[in-house]
Formats: C-alpha cells, structure tokens, sequence
C-alpha cells in the first residue's frame, strides 16, 4: 500500500501534465481558450507597440521643440505661403489687399474648385490641393504690372493660368485674370 499510492500520484500527475497542462501551453486544447504561448505572443506584439508608442511620443517632443524654436513671424509666413486648408474668404481679401495697394477694386471674383479636379482618375493620393479663381479689374497697363508684380512677389503661391485684355482708346484696359492657388491636404 506504501508503493502504490506514489505510483499512482505519479501516473495522475503524468496524466495531469499531458492531459491538460501541456496541451493548455501549446495551444492544442481547441475549446477556444488561450494558449499561454500564444498570450506571451500577444504580451509580446502589445510591448512592442508600447515601445512604438514611447519612440513615436519620443519623436514627437523633439518636433515640439523644434516647433517652438522656429520664429513666430517665419511661421505665420510659412502658413500664408501653403495653407492646410481652403479659405476662400481669406484668398479674396489677401488678393483684394494687393489690389488696393494699387488703388484697384477687383471684380466679377469666380471660385472654381471643379476645375482643379477635372482629368484625374482613381483616388487621389497628391499632399496638395488646388482652387481656381478668377476675378477682372479696370487699369492702366502700368498699374497691372505693378499688381502683378505684388502678387508674384507675395507670399501666398500663385500660378497665372489666363489672361485676357479688352482695350479701349481712354488707356484703361479691362483685364481677366485666371489663377491657380495650392493648400495642403
């Protein structure tokens, strides 16, 4: 009776240790419970992400005070030079501003936004947006030039893509102008 009872409490716990220990480790159960190898597995792609995060968060402090290094006029003029986003008010007064400056009233102002989008196929995969505006102004062929010179020299970037001219014999011209301008998406 001595020997039999550790024999038994042998094969018990060998039967134990196949039975559901070693197969609970392994995964082979099939009952939906979790292995422990696939739970380390797991442990081990949420540590990884955690460390993704530190290196991510890590990164994103050094741009921070980088940010915060950079003068806050050169930022201003950095957002005026490529928005990250379309403001059409803002586009007509800064364009209005360079008019009156040239004692010019800008008219008949057109957004088309439709226009920028034409000819493209599939999704869209650009960093950048464009608009299209076009607005008429009366002037003397020397103040348009001035006016054109302001808004190449301005910060806001600016592509002339027409131009047309209605002459009379006063020296007032009425000029059409057509213009691209880009924003960040």
């Amino acid at each position: 009776m001595n020997l039999i009872t550790p024999v038994i409490l042998i094969i018990i716990s060998i039967a134990i240790f196949f039975g559901y220990v070693d197969p609970n480790y392994r995964g082979d159960l099939g009952s939906g419970a979790q292995s422990i190898k696939s739970l380390q597995a797991e442990d081990g792609e949420y540590q990884s992400a955690l460390d993704n995060t530190t290196a991510i968060r890590q990164k994103r402090d050094a741009l921070v005070t980088k940010m915060g290094e950079i003068n806050p006029t050169d930022l201003t003029n950095l957002q005026k030079l490529l928005p990250d986003n379309v403001d059409n008010i803002k586009l007509v007064i800064d364009m209005n501003q360079i008019a009156q400056n040239h004692s010019l009233t800008l008219k008949n102002i057109k957004f088309d936004t439709a226009a920028a989008e034409t000819g493209k196929l599939g999704t869209d995969n650009s960093k950048y947006g464009t608009v299209s505006l076009s607005f008429s102004v009366s002037s003397s062929y020397e103040n348009f030039q001035n006016l054109l010179t302001d808004l190449e020299k301005s910060l806001r970037l600016v592509d002339i893509t027409g131009l047309s001219v209605t002459g009379n014999n006063t020296g007032i011209y009425d000029f059409s102008v057509s213009l691209k301008t880009y924003w960040l998406k």
